[in-house]
């Protein structure tokens, strides 16, 4: 397959102008574009079965321990 370029097909997405620009700054000096980052975020979807980010309305440990230090 190697010379073979795969066609991968183009995603239409919504995102705010604004939004779309600061990512797009903090991406840039990570080195991502926002497709890239996109992907990345998709594989760990898979992988996790899930969002790959805690999503709750209950303070975590983490959140829990941050109050500690205060």
């Amino acid at each position: 397959m190697e010379g073979n370029p795969v066609s991968v097909p183009t995603t239409t997405m919504r995102i705010d102008p604004e939004l779309k620009d600061e990512a797009n700054k903090v991406l840039g000096e990570l080195g991502l574009s926002l497709s890239g980052a996109v992907t990345i975020f998709l594989k760990a979807v898979v992988r996790e079965q899930g969002l790959p980010i805690d999503m709750s309305i209950k303070p975590g440990k983490t959140d829990e321990s941050d109050r500690q230090k205060e």
